[in-house]
């Protein structure tokens, strides 16, 4: 036996009941009640979760993660995009860019294209896209307007739903347009409950084709957008950016999009590409399917929040 051992069996046991005692003395009469925190109105969780039996727990949920976490830059003003900028950004590692391409955007954008072949474009305006045609060779992206999370997620699986329905029982078409399907949503502010968010919707996503009875598909592209805020303080955004880009890509992330309007001297693009960097190269967070998994509060948030949307999702 390793001698080690031997220190940590002096370490006593606890449960919940010996944590409320403790907890209680410190509250001066407050219920433990007060101490719980609550998502999104519905979602109670306490601020201590203990394990109960082995065979509760949750399993990782991190289902057919496509590859290591991306990033890419996004412009709402197409206007403003310009050569020198793209040429910047692939310098810094940068090659994917989202375009809001309108009507009278589109010959912009097409010349972007060709300037740029080696670059991945991804089109947001896809009001006219025929999903009907089985050799789709673009990404159907789909987001939604909404500002509350959850109804951001509904809003875009139902869209996916009635996509998969229109193609009837015909299984080649409906895998051909899943596997170019791109949800994207904006990043949460509340740390925890991104990371729950994120890791909720690919258990959805699973269940929503098990009941279509779709087996082994190809797994779509899961997109975070973070707007780039001009607050005049790059300081504060660079905080702000570093905790939701880690909150995206604990919660599995495929790819996450700086949303700017216009590049400003205060707002750095090379700045927050080196924030990336960090997080998905050095740190090894990027490296793993799903970091945290095993956290009995994380997987309690997470399998509380799917159960919240799939019943909303459900007729």
């Amino acid at each position: 036996m390793n001698p080690s051992s031997h220190f940590f069996d002096k370490f006593v046991k606890v449960n919940s009941s010996d944590w409320a005692k403790v907890a209680e003395k410190e509250l001066n009469g407050k219920p433990l009640e007060s101490l719980n925190f609550v998502y999104s109105e519905e979602i109670i969780m306490p601020p201590v979760v203990f394990s109960g039996k082995e065979e509760k727990r949750m399993k990782p949920t991190l289902w057919k993660k496509n590859h290591l976490c991306q990033r890419g830059i996004s412009f709402n003003r197409l206007e403003t995009f310009i050569e020198k900028d793209i040429e910047s950004f692939i310098s810094i590692g940068i090659n994917h860019f989202k375009l809001n391409v309108t009507e009278e955007r589109k010959t912009k954008a097409e010349e972007l294209k060709r300037l740029f072949p080696s670059c991945y474009w991804l089109d947001v305006n896809q009001e006219k896209r025929d999903t009907s045609n089985p050799l789709l060779s673009e990404q159907i992206y789909l987001n939604s307007k909404e500002e509350d999370p959850v109804n951001q997620i509904l809003d875009i699986f139902h869209q996916a739903i009635l996509i998969i329905q229109k193609e009837g029982k015909d299984l080649r078409r409906i895998n051909n347009i899943i596997e170019k399907l791109c949800f994207s949503r904006d990043i949460n502010a509340n740390y925890l409950y991104e990371i729950s968010l994120g890791r909720a919707q690919r258990i959805i996503w699973r269940n929503i084709l098990k009941s279509f009875e779709i087996d082994n598909p190809a797994p779509p592209m899961f997109i975070s957008t973070l707007p780039v805020l001009r607050n005049g303080s790059n300081d504060y955004f660079l905080v702000e950016a570093t905790t939701k880009t880690l909150s995206a890509i604990l919660g599995g992330t495929d790819l996450i999009y700086l949303e700017f309007d216009e590049i400003t001297k205060e707002m750095r693009a090379e700045n927050l590409a080196h924030i990336h960097n960090i997080l998905t190269m050095e740190t090894g967070i990027g490296e793993t399917v799903d970091p945290i998994a095993g956290s009995l509060y994380f997987d309690e948030l997470t399998k509380k929040t799917a159960q919240q949307i799939w019943d909303k999702l459900k007729p």
